[in-house]
């Protein structure tokens, strides 16, 4: 699939609605050049991350809790990697 898209002159461009949907981009992306080739890839909600670790009917709460603790912890060092690498 490919699309032309116009780049303001500001230097912004407006990803069309379809191709958001298509790739569940929400609220922040990740770009970068690789070979001349600029790539915009959707960040995952650390939220949504966590949310979906969750067991429903879980026993041991504070097992569950640890894991979820470790999970932001990684998401938010991964964070700070890609932003000052």
């Amino acid at each position: 699939m490919e699309f032309i898209l116009r780049v303001d002159e500001k230097g912004r461009i407006l990803i069309p609605s379809e191709v958001r949907s298509m790739l569940n981009v929400k609220g922040a992306v990740r770009v970068r050049i690789e070979r001349g080739k600029l790539i915009i890839e959707p960040i995952k909600d650390p939220i949504d991350l966590l949310t979906s670790s969750v067991i429903c009917g879980t026993i041991d709460v504070e097992k569950q809790i640890r894991k979820l603790r470790k999970a932001a912890l990684k998401e938010a060092i991964k964070r700070v990697e890609e932003r000052w690498p």
